[in-house]
């Protein structure tokens, strides 16, 4: 006859195996790794074998359904690892020609933000402020601020400028914070939208600054003082005054007055402004400089608040937009070859690691490098990875071994030793293997490249067969190209990151290093 368990040792198995099952949910709230979509029920949760723990006040969107501590992670270790970006000189070219393309659009001087007419988002054949800001600022990088080469394209954006900033506004806000304008007329765009942009005034006049220089130093003064400094000390004046004021956010969608993306570029723009009214014999430098010091004060607080990175805003800390501050706007804080950098590098990865499953797959297959999106939770047109930030994460690696390189220069001896603690977050990014295999300056430049290539050549993976366009998104699911077409910034940031890609090999093969 078969012997039943005392009632007292059924209940002391039930309440081990809950206490078992707790263990196994007992995940720091770094560690949660999401297990389900959104909608996803307690019920369907727990059949799945996950953990389920809801969270009221969420800011840094915490999975409320997520891995317990049996899952293997694949984004546990990354290798930043590759013999070059993939990238070849033809396809460059292509790119490059795109580009140009959607710029000084039919003549209007206007920067389309992609021909594309159907998106998930509706029409993309408008003028983003932004957007153009930011190509135009690529733009004089690529060609050296060579006048002859940029001339046509910034002669057409000063016309452009000009016409746009003298709109009325039917929106009920200053014409300078307008998100974007219709092509060919410059009106603004009258449609519901996120309104006002407030990073646009700087990054427009911050693009203009740097033209005006490349006219002062062609000859060209006077036209500089008469036709770009008139559209300069416009669109500052509205940030001088306003730059604490409320907007939106670089993806239009969430509204804050203290988004690092807006204080770290209004830093940058108004140290570029000044610059260039100290060129032309304008008194506003000293102004711009001082107000530009006051931001960044209050910038610098966005380093450690909800963790060891760089957060974007308190209702969304982890945003692509911060690797963009530091390789665009990080000359005045946070810059690429900083601690900050690293430790934000480190961070934003493995959340887009664990966000997108094309990522998991190639780490788990053996491959390099990782391409980043938005930020987590993000559901525009599937929310996937973009082209845009993944370039400009690899850009952030090259620059900050151009920084490592220029640190050996200043010494003068090629192998010096790092400081560890100094360097202590590049170290624990890169030493992936933790074989102590980062020690001279030499290693950490290095390695700074192969992990800037290995981004790259991920990136190159996924656009190679489209004939030299460039798009939006990345599929998070299949790889393929997706949502709007053909996307100026995209051309912007790949070939600019491929511009300082190219300048780093030059100073590598200076030291005998490539």
């Amino acid at each position: 006859m078969a012997k039943t368990l005392p009632i007292s040792a059924f209940f002391a198995i039930f309440f081990i195996g809950i206490a078992l099952a707790q263990d196994k949910c007992s995940v720091s709230d770094n560690d949660k790794i999401d297990c389900g979509i959104s909608g996803t029920t307690e019920l369907e949760c727990e059949g799945n074998g996950c953990c389920w723990k809801p969270v009221q006040d969420n800011p840094t969107n915490l999975p409320w359904c997520f891995q317990s501590t049996d899952y293997e992670d694949p984004c546990g270790d990354f290798t930043w690892t590759a013999d070059g970006p993939g990238f070849t000189d033809d396809f460059y070219n292509i790119m490059f020609e795109n580009y140009k393309a959607n710029l000084n659009i039919d003549g209007t001087g206007a920067v389309v933000a992609a021909p594309d007419q159907n998106t998930p988002g509706g029409s993309y054949y408008y003028h983003w402020m932004r957007d153009a800001g930011l190509s135009i600022k690529a733009w004089l990088d690529i060609n050296d601020n060579d006048y002859d080469k940029c001339k046509e394209v910034l002669n057409g954006y000063v016309k452009w400028v000009n016409l746009v900033q003298h709109k009325s506004d039917p929106n009920d806000i200053d014409v300078r914070i307008e998100p974007k304008f219709e092509i060919p007329s410059g009106d603004p765009y009258t449609g519901g939208w996120c309104r006002p942009q407030t990073d646009g005034p700087a990054l427009r006049a911050m693009a203009l600054s740097k033209w005006g220089m490349v006219l002062n130093s062609a000859g060209q003064a006077a036209t500089a003082k008469s036709d770009v400094w008139p559209l300069v000390s416009f669109d500052m004046e509205w940030v001088v005054e306003n730059w604490a004021s409320t907007g939106c956010d670089l993806w239009e969608e969430v509204r804050s007055d203290d988004f690092y993306f807006n204080r770290a570029g209004f830093v940058y723009s108004l140290n570029v402004a000044a610059d260039f009214a100290d060129a032309i014999g304008e008194s506003a430098g000293s102004a711009y400089r001082s107000k530009a010091n006051e931001i960044l004060e209050s910038a610098k607080a966005h380093y450690g608040k909800f963790g060891d990175y760089i957060y974007n805003c308190d209702v969304r800390p982890e945003d692509g937009s911060t690797i963009h501050s530091i390789a665009t706007f990080g000359e005045y804080i946070y810059g690429p070859s900083s601690q900050e950098a690293a430790a934000t590098i480190a961070q934003l990865t493995k959340t887009f690691c664990r966000e997108y499953k094309i990522n998991q797959e190639a780490l788990v297959a053996g491959k390099s490098g990782i391409v980043i999106g938005r930020y987590p939770g993000d559901n525009y047109a599937g929310g996937n990875p973009w082209q845009l930030l993944t370039a400009v994460l690899g850009e952030t690696f090259y620059l900050g071994a151009t920084a490592t390189l220029k640190k050996i220069e200043e010494k003068g001896v090629q192998d010096y030793v790092l400081d560890p603690e100094e360097n202590r977050e590049w170290i624990k990014l890169l030493d992936t293997n933790k074989n102590n295999n980062i020690k001279s300056a030499q290693d950490l430049a290095m390695a700074q490249t192969a992990a800037g290539d290995s981004v790259m050549y991920r990136l190159w993976e996924y656009v190679k067969d489209d004939g030299g366009r460039i798009d939006e998104q990345i599929d998070k699911f299949t790889g393929a190209q997706a949502s709007a077409q053909a996307l100026t910034w995209s051309y912007a940031n790949i070939i600019h990151s491929l511009h300082i890609r190219n300048q780093l090999k030059e100073t590598l093969k200076k030291y005998h290093l490539a």
